[in-house]
């Protein structure tokens, strides 16, 4: 695999880091995780000292998930953490009302938010859920969106996208040159979400499809577990290197 890095979407183990911040990035660190997505929580510490931290604990931050209201402001907190962090990626969605609603408001909300972190040296990567791939005249909001917004990167999801009736490795080699970051998600036939190998995701093939691209991280996510989010998180990581 070049030059691929493994990280982990942190909203995956939200309850242990509101507990103990520091010592659950250090679990991570010793299970593999190279790199953390941060999703609207700091640790309750200012850029540069959690900058500093991730420095101390030789991972780095490989995207950072905020609000499009909070990315277009070109004085947003969220720059002052990317920019400290050595961030380029800053990801975020919306929900389907909002396409449906508005679907030329949404796409000037993308284009500014673009526009705003362009001119820091910062792109926008838009992280789709099931609902992206419900079709509007005919065709998948998903695809609607990088259609109209050009500058705009893509974080795929492997369980969103099969939850949203496509292939995960097809789809995700139709925009590969748009994709920086993945999301690898499993989900059961039920589509309940499960610790990767468990399902029915098809990951080897993904692989195949991002094996020399300009993917740049694998990042693990899992939304909800029947274990503590650690558990999951080594058994997913444990598979991770199998595969890799």
């Amino acid at each position: 695999m070049r030059d691929i890095k493994v990280g982990i979407q942190l909203y995956t183990v939200r309850e242990p880091l509101q507990l103990d911040f520091e010592g659950t990035l250090q679990k991570l660190a010793e299970m593999g995780v190279h790199g953390v997505e941060l999703a609207f929580f700091y640790g309750g510490l200012e850029p540069d000292a959690l900058a500093k931290l991730m420095k101390k604990l030789k991972m780095e931050v490989c995207g950072i998930y905020e609000g499009f209201d909070n990315l277009c402001h070109p004085d947003g907190k969220v720059y002052e953490y990317a920019r400290a962090l050595g961030c380029k990626y800053l990801t975020s969605g919306l929900g389907l009302p909002a396409f449906k609603d508005d679907f030329a408001g949404c796409v000037a909300k993308f284009k500014k938010a673009c526009a705003v972190a362009g001119s820091k040296g910062m792109t926008i990567c838009y992280h789709a859920h099931a609902h992206e791939f419900a079709k509007i005249d005919g065709e998948y909001i998903m695809d609607k969106i990088l259609a109209a917004v050009p500058g705009m990167a893509f974080e795929a999801d492997t369980a969103w996208i099969k939850c949203g009736g496509a292939d995960p490795a097809g789809y995700i080699k139709k925009h590969l040159n748009r994709i920086p970051l993945v999301h690898f998600k499993d989900v059961k036939a039920d589509k309940t979400i499960t610790e990767l190998g468990n399902g029915v995701v098809d990951f080897p093939a993904v692989l195949r499809v991002i094996r020399g691209s300009k993917v740049g991280w694998i990042s693990y996510e899992q939304d909800s577990t029947a274990l503590t989010p650690l558990e999951s998180t080594k058994i997913s990581m444990d598979y991770l290197k199998k595969i890799l």
